[in-house]
């Protein structure tokens, strides 16, 4: 049987990850998502098994303290983290998968799984990265500038992965991802 991929897409906040593989999903249904696991609580809008793994605290910490867990991470005092058992286990189904990571994360699991993970940086300049970070209208100046701070550091780390992706316009963004998907597929087969 021909082994899976494991995609990765990374970049800093505001870069457009979520809608790029929203659009990457819906043209290959074929391509799974990565469910990781969290303690945090589940919204309405969320299923369990889904969205994430929603996990108790106490049982996340157990799966780590068995080494279960590739990458971790605490966040906002929640746990986050992929469960290492599940990205390998679809590598050797011959799934293809698609997660959502930070740039640490992508490094870790370069680490433990040494074949059949490729990784895409999603990038754009500084001042738009900036407009859609105000866009949303969400956060504070202090946070905006701390966005903002994070992600000139996040950019330092493009040269790390596979291939930076500047993601001008959604549905290009996506294609380029899938053109380049379809070339190492194929390259494998």
């Amino acid at each position: 049987m021909k082994k899976g991929f494991l995609f990765i897409i990374s970049g800093p906040s505001a870069v457009g990850k979520t809608v790029v593989s929203a659009e990457v999903f819906k043209k290959n249904p074929s391509i799974s998502k990565v469910v990781t696991y969290t303690t945090r609580p589940m919204r309405a809008t969320e299923q369990n098994g889904v969205d994430y793994h929603f996990v108790y605290k106490e049982k996340f910490l157990e799966l780590e303290k068995n080494g279960e867990f590739v990458e971790f991470s605490l966040v906002y005092g929640n746990y986050y983290g992929v469960r290492l058992s599940s990205l390998t286990e679809a590598i050797e189904q011959g799934r293809d998968q698609l997660l959502l990571i930070n740039w640490e994360g992508f490094q870790k699991i370069k680490r433990k799984i040494t074949s059949n993970v490729f990784g895409f940086f999603l990038t754009t300049d500084m001042k738009e990265l900036e407009r859609r970070i105000r866009t949303r209208a969400t956060d504070s100046e202090e946070v905006i500038q701390n966005r903002l701070k994070m992600a000139a550091e996040d950019m330092q780390h493009k040269n790390e992965f596979d291939l930076c992706v500047e993601n001008v316009e959604i549905q290009d963004t996506a294609q380029k991802i899938l053109t380049k998907m379809q070339e190492i597929k194929g390259a494998v087969d």
